[in-house]
């Protein structure tokens, strides 16, 4: 689902009211009047919406950049309301998507600027068209297979990147600009991208603090790109122990074999057809997703299950319970199983209640 949500406001009044809530940035001799006039023209994707992409939006959002394009495939839950800053207790009462509650937020915060959302899984059928025409993409995401994915199509187009993930009390951060930095599998070469991580913020928490910064580190990043100043980023693996107050730079040399960035290899993009189903990190719920092909009468879907369950709808979505069961199901047919890490239940479920 793409939905873009224009500026408003009076066009005869934007160039005075735009200098006026950008003037304390201007005034950096490192972004001025030209950087700031390149931010506005910009174009920033944020994959995944989490702590990392919620503090970033926000961030981005408040700085001026010309378009903000939101990607993120779930929908609001109350223990996200602890540290992504973009939701509230309403978002989680309407199980709005993600990408949509934090558009609704935004547009609160600064009008004047373009917001795409998307609410969608990253896939190989999709991530191309995704980072599309970005000035720079950053990371949010909770899984490396999707970062290594967004990783290859940023690579392969050119596109920088700015990497951040956290758990616990520590985080880290890098920037890749293709052709120039280490990319991140030059940084992860064998990082196992089928298996979840052994501990995830479900199980060993996540301190919101060690979130804000850890975003605001890649926001920076990610103005430096979009104010001209690519020579600036990090040429580190940045990585912060906020509980510990230890901040420590690690080497990020380019490898010179690497499959990704200098043979360009792009296995991942390679492989095309969708994921069909997928556990969520950190999260007791299994992600269904059906092929291209698959063609669903929402509608016709919601009458149907209306007459056997009790159904909570709104645009973007439908949800019901079945046993101690919760699925949401998209109106592009993907669907999200709670309550079970079990993908041959959830296909199970999916089976039953919208279709093979």
């Amino acid at each position: 689902m793409h939905v873009v949500h224009g500026p408003v406001g009076n066009d005869m009044k934007k160039g005075e009211l735009g200098q006026a809530r950008y003037a304390r940035q201007a005034l950096l001799k490192e972004i001025g009047d030209a950087g700031q006039a390149m931010i506005g023209n910009s174009v920033a994707v944020v994959t995944g919406l989490g702590a990392l992409g919620t503090h970033v939006a926000d961030t981005l959002a408040r700085a001026g950049v010309g378009t903000l394009r939101l990607v993120d495939r779930d929908l609001v839950e109350l223990s996200n309301l602890q540290r992504q800053c973009l939701f509230e207790e309403e978002d989680v009462a309407l199980s709005l998507p993600k990408a949509e509650a934090g558009v609704r937020r935004l547009r609160r915060i600064n009008s004047d600027i373009r917001y795409e959302s998307i609410v969608d899984d990253i896939n190989p059928g999709n991530v191309e068209r995704i980072v599309s025409g970005a000035t720079v993409v950053v990371d949010g995401l909770d899984n490396f297979y999707t970062r290594m994915l967004i990783n290859e199509a940023c690579v392969k187009h050119g596109i920088p990147l700015v990497y951040g993930a956290c758990l616990a009390t520590y985080g880290s951060g890098a920037t890749v600009i293709p052709g120039v930095s280490a990319c991140l599998h030059c940084l992860f070469p064998e990082i196992e991208l089928e298996a979840g991580p052994p501990v995830t913020c479900e199980t060993a928490g996540v301190l919101g603090p060690v979130a804000a910064l850890v975003a605001a580190w890649e926001a920076s990043e990610a103005l430096k790109v979009m104010s001209g100043g690519k020579d600036r980023v990090s040429p580190h693996l940045v990585h912060v122990d906020l509980w510990r107050n230890e901040i420590t730079l690690l080497p990020a040399a380019r490898v010179a074999g690497c499959r990704v960035c200098v043979d360009r290899k792009f296995e991942l993009l390679g492989q095309g057809a969708r994921l069909k189903t997928a556990s969520l990190c950190g999260r007791n719920a299994v992600q269904i997703v059906p092929p291209p092909a698959f063609n669903l009468d929402f509608d016709l879907l919601c009458t149907a299950l209306g007459r056997v369950v009790h159904l909570e709808r709104n645009p973007y979505l439908v949800r019901f319970r079945t046993g101690d069961r919760d699925v949401a199901v998209f109106r592009d047919g993907r669907a999200i199983v709670f309550g079970t890490s079990d993908a041959n239940e959830a296909l199970s479920l999916y089976g039953k209640y919208v279709g093979n």
